[in-house]
């Protein structure tokens, strides 16, 4: 007898449509032989015949999971299954969309590789983060995309020391620094003026935010360096925050420490996926007119 074939269902409830496009993915694939396992706030969603499961359960039975969201939902979605998250197959229901699988127009396509088995992963490297509250307690998070520390609400410009390997690299003044993945060179790094960057570059980039020195520019680093952020001087307020989700206060002088995590974040794409391709057209490039 078979194993049965389970896949995992999260989905973005505040975007128009979700629960008819989440139901939709559970029905195609239920005629396809596979189960939906949905958490709580999902089951919901889909309707009272839905039983919710476990987080747990999600992660030890499921061989994928499929997230109806944008890129926020990914992100979320990470962070709660932590270093046993199956592989996610995302369809866009949002804006710019550059971890998802498929947009809402591919999904024909999107549910026969999952079927099929014909997706490729890409193996997202993940930034490790220990740091101290303002309580004396020592946290250890992963983020996906990025790690920044910020000057908050405060009018002043806040200094950073920046080390690698225990080396000074710089001391920043201005509103922040930002230490990106590959994967996040495209969100806030990009804003700030960080280079794109191949998501197989086993690099990691420290891109400041609008520093008061000019030559003050995005380092690129390789992902085995271990960094450290020391807040320095008397700021009220400095903030950590991790791929854009709520900010904790962080104390002057003491180092945050940043390193490559132990596990990576596997994403599903379909066949033919190019990370330039699609870079080409969510930023609009088509070359040069002249």
């Amino acid at each position: 007898m078979s194993e049965p074939k389970e896949f995992g269902l999260v989905v973005n409830p505040t975007k128009p449509g979700a629960a008819a496009l989440a139901r939709t993915v559970r029905d195609h694939l239920a005629a396809r032989g596979w189960s939906g396992l949905a958490g709580e706030e999902t089951a919901c969603l889909l309707g009272p015949e839905e039983i919710p499961v476990s987080l747990d359960a999600i992660k030890a039975r499921a061989a994928f999971v499929v997230v109806l969201g944008g890129d926020g939902t990914i992100l979320k979605t990470a962070r709660s299954f932590g270093p046993q998250v199956p592989p996610l197959a995302a369809i866009n229901t949002g804006r710019l969309g550059f971890l998802t699988t498929a947009a809402e127009d591919q999904l024909d396509a999107f549910l026969d590789t999952l079927v099929h088995g014909t997706f490729t992963l890409s193996r997202r490297r993940l930034l490790e983060v220990t740091y101290t509250t303002r309580d004396g307690s020592r946290i250890t998070a992963t983020a996906l995309n990025e790690a920044t520390l910020t000057r908050g609400r405060q009018p002043r410009m806040i200094r950073v020391e920046a080390r690698i390997d225990g080396d000074l690299l710089n001391r920043y003044r201005g509103d922040g620094l930002i230490v990106s993945t590959p994967t996040g060179s495209t969100a806030y790094s990009l804003s700030a003026g960080g280079p794109l960057v191949s998501p197989k570059a086993a690099v990691f980039v420290i891109t400041p935010i609008c520093s008061h020195t000019l030559s003050d520019l995005a380092v690129v680093v390789d992902d085995s360096a271990r960094l450290e952020l020391i807040p320095l001087g008397e700021a009220e307020e400095t903030l950590l925050t991790l791929d854009g989700d709520g900010s904790v206060p962080v104390p002057v002088g003491v180092p945050i420490q940043l390193q490559r995590a132990p596990h990576d974040l596997p994403l599903v794409h379909l066949p033919g996926h190019n990370f330039f391709r699609l870079v080409q057209s969510k930023l609009g490039w088509s070359g040069s007119a002249i």
